[in-house]
């Protein structure tokens, strides 16, 4: 039997599932699912939330609303209950009780853990992201219980690896036995991606920690490879972490192209292409109507599809709309986006997308951002914008995703843009790119917004031009896009990066339903 490959983390966006909040869960699914057409006997482990992350909707009046997020009950049937586990605080009394279920996928399983008890620990985990009022009690109980599943796979069938997922997991590597492998993948450059050091795990959990300032630094310290998700990203991690750099290296981010690709095969030509385009804008454009009754008709469709935070600068969509009224007759513009429970500001935007939706006549709001929608909007749309400030974006997946369907980005030049894009072949940037993260709420971030705003507005305009002007043209550059990103965007070259030694001995050609193992946890 081969050892699995482990990757262990907080959320995964499996298909019909609510345990995701945005890029990591449908990245770490992208993997899942990949991992399967290669024949990897791969696993990842993560909680099951039972209300997933968030849902929004609005009222007439633009009234925000929260609501559940519901798991769909064809994923629930996917899931098969293995057993109950319990983990002990080193004291020995209960520190959680979880059930375990397994979701299979050829050779891929994700292994997902409910916890039940106790019920203030429970409460944790219901929601996806709701853990601030004990963020350590979180951190602690999720790389309890995963360890304890990971001990308990190690036994049964062999581990080959463990990558973890992200500062929240940074426990997983002290709870494991010396003798399973451990990496580290950080996904993010921003302060909620390295929370503060969580000293109470040593009594807790009977372990040793570092003598460090944040869960970052602690997984850092005792794994053996540590990986940023872009290029840009590497740049910006070594300066925060410079103790770590010689373990550090990077695999930029991926998508599963047959997941997310509608475009399947080549069409052979810019004119071809465009007709396949048109078709496939014709049909969200009929969603839109039905949604709406509003008619996109002749003008370019433009998106912003995003999580809805401060950095990513969802603003600049609301200062375009408000002072550029003269673009209305020009182009559509579609938004999607979720805002954090918590997070006001993101709330307040949010409800100023709401009423550009209800007002305006060339502008939709789609509050329930999910993968449904994206794999509409980001495959039919003819120019998606990509607005992070400068050192924010790790990598962002959501231009791969256009790209791919041979939509162009016009990007801020952050994350994995800065190695796809060539401007003004199969895509465009805008803005300047920095080499050191800047405060947002400072008077440089705003100098720098206005005048990235400026650029943007220059970019937006030329492009719009040359949509209206020669047609002929844009689609050259949007099948540009569609053949440069296929080959670069693959999951299968991000499987091979970070697993490649394993994939020459297992040999990639096997039949993945041929390996399909059941869990004996």
């Amino acid at each position: 039997m081969q050892k699995s490959i482990v990757s262990v983390t907080m959320e995964i966006a499996l298909e019909g599932s609510a345990n995701y909040a945005g890029g990591l869960g449908v990245l770490e699914a992208d993997k899942f699912y990949g991992a399967s057409r290669l024949g990897l006997p791969y696993i990842v482990v993560s909680p099951f939330y039972p209300s997933g992350y968030v849902d929004w909707d609005y009222t007439n009046k633009v009234r925000f609303i929260e609501t559940r997020h519901r798991h769909s009950l064809a994923f629930l049937s996917r899931l098969r209950f293995l057993r109950s586990i319990e983990v002990k605080r080193s004291d020995g009394r209960l520190l959680a009780e979880a059930d375990v279920f397994e979701y299979p996928h050829g050779s891929a399983r994700a292994i997902l853990y409910r916890i039940r008890k106790p019920i203030s620990v429970a409460r944790l985990f219901r929601y996806l992201y709701r853990h601030h009022s004990d963020e350590c009690t979180y951190y602690i109980v999720a790389a309890a219980v995963a360890s304890e599943i990971i001990r308990r796979l190690a036994s049964d069938e062999g581990v080959y690896v463990v990558d973890v997922q992200e500062a929240h997991l940074a426990l997983v590597p002290y709870l494991l036995p010396k003798d399973i492998r451990t990496r580290f993948v950080t996904h993010t450059p921003g302060p909620w991606g390295h929370p503060k050091l969580c000293k109470e795990a040593e009594e807790i959990l009977g372990i040793s920690l570092p003598n460090v300032k944040t869960m970052t630094e602690v997984a850092m310290e005792v794994v053996e490879k540590v990986f940023t998700v872009s290029r840009k990203h590497f740049e910006i991690t070594k300066t925060f972490f410079p103790k770590y750099i010689n373990k550090m290296s990077y695999v930029t981010n991926a998508i599963d192209v047959e997941r997310w690709q509608r475009v399947k095969r080549d069409p052979g030509s810019a004119k071809e292409f465009a007709e396949v385009h048109e078709g496939l804008k014709n049909e969200f454009s009929s969603i839109i109507k039905a949604l709406t009754g509003k008619n996109i008709g002749s003008r370019m469709l433009v998106s912003w599809v995003r999580r809805i935070v401060k950095y990513k600068r969802p603003y600049f969509i609301e200062w375009l709309v408000e002072e550029n009224s003269d673009l209305k007759d020009r182009i559509f513009i579609v938004t999607a986006g979720k805002p954090h429970p918590s997070d006001t500001w993101g709330k307040e935007m949010a409800t100023i997308f709401a009423r550009f939706s209800r007002t305006l006549s060339n502008f939709f709001y789609y509050p329930s951002y999910g993968t449904d929608f994206a794999y509409y909007a980001l495959s039919a749309s003819d120019l998606l914008l990509f607005t992070p400030f400068s050192c924010w974006e790790a990598s962002g997946t959501s231009m791969m995703k256009a790209g791919a369907n041979g939509v162009p980005t016009l990007s801020s030049r952050d994350g994995a843009s800065l190695e796809l894009i060539e401007d003004g072949f199969n895509g465009w940037f805008f803005g300047r790119e920095l080499n050191q993260i800047i405060d947002l709420e400072s008077e440089d971030a705003g100098k720098i917004d206005e005048e990235e705003y400026t650029d943007f507005v220059k970019r937006l305009e030329s492009i719009i031009d040359l949509y209206e002007r020669d047609r002929e043209k844009f689609y050259e550059i949007a099948y540009n896009s569609y053949k440069t990103f296929t080959q670069m965007v693959d999951i299968t070259r991000l499987l091979k990066q970070y697993y490649g030694e394993y994939l020459s001995k297992l040999g990639t050609g096997k039949n993945s339903k041929e390996v399909e193992q059941p869990s004996n946890i």
